[in-house]
């Protein structure tokens, strides 16, 4: 105790716990190190979970609270656990699970921590905490567009962009001779359609047709009248359209089945303020 007490340091840059073959601290030009035996790679410090602003954070806080999950896939009613893999992401469990899976609740994230051994870790889900999806992820109880970031309310994944009240959004993708194109990308529900352009980059074959609007009514935004695809040219149609009652992507009708033609469809639309 007396040696403990009067101790305040070594004068080695090196101090080496449990042995010759323990791991030790290493001062690197004033930098606190955690170094193996032979002071030649790093090894690995464990601690609590952070609680103050200077507190070092964990792995474990990181992956799991501190940041948004890169999610790129869906768990939609497993009946088996799922293994992780030689890739570290993370899955969103879009209808629950079943029998083994039956602890993949609803809207939990799923976390695979690419080590290629043992089953998924079940993070959440916790209301506030973000996920950004990479990917379309559709057939479940919750749908999600790619490149879009989420919010879990308690009870659903939120899209953060159409949530926001009053601001207008613009959906904007090309279009070429396929009888039906999608916009992938879905309008939220109860959204005001305030314009849709039809632009033409090169003319469509003699007889094509082109309408703008949704699944069930594909010329609820541009009927065929109201372009030319013949012609290179914008054809806009400013509205105040209710988009309905569900999210749905855009939809573009091209008639006539022409041999060319190609452009854009963008669309702007807003979710009112109450």
């Amino acid at each position: 105790m007396g040696l403990f007490a009067r101790m305040a340091g070594v004068i080695g840059n090196f101090f080496q716990l449990g042995g010759p073959s323990g791991p030790g601290f290493n001062n690197n030009l004033g930098a606190l190190e955690a170094r193996n035996a032979a002071n030649n790679a790093y090894a690995i410090m464990r601690g609590a979970t952070p609680s103050g602003d200077n507190d070092l954070t964990t792995k474990a806080y990181v992956d799991e609270i501190a940041r948004p999950f890169i999610v790129t896939a869906q768990a939609n009613a497993v009946s088996a656990l799922i293994s992780n893999t030689a890739t570290e992401h993370y899955i969103v469990v879009s209808a629950p699970g079943t029998g083994a899976a039956a602890a993949y609740v609803a809207g939990a994230i799923l976390w695979d921590d690419g080590s290629g051994t043992g089953n998924v870790a079940i993070l959440g889900p916790t209301s506030g905490q973000p996920i950004f999806c990479t990917a379309a992820l559709t057939g479940g109880t919750f749908t999600f567009n790619a490149d879009n970031e989420y919010i879990w309310t308690g009870s659903t994944w939120a899209n953060i962009a159409p949530s926001v009240a009053g601001v207008v959004s613009c959906i904007d993708f090309a279009i070429g001779t396929g009888a039906s194109q999608s916009s992938v990308t879905s309008i939220p529900a109860n959204a005001i359609v305030l314009r849709c352009d039809v632009t033409v980059t090169t003319p469509y074959s003699a007889g094509a047709t082109i309408s703008v609007g949704q699944t069930g009514t594909t010329v609820l935004l541009q009927a065929t009248a109201d372009n030319v695809p013949q012609t290179a040219d914008e054809y806009m149609a400013e509205q105040r359209t209710a988009w309905g009652v569900a999210p749905l992507p855009v939809l573009v009708t091209v008639g006539g089945s022409p041999a060319s033609g190609a452009g854009t469809c963008t669309v702007m639309y807003s979710s009112p303020q109450a």
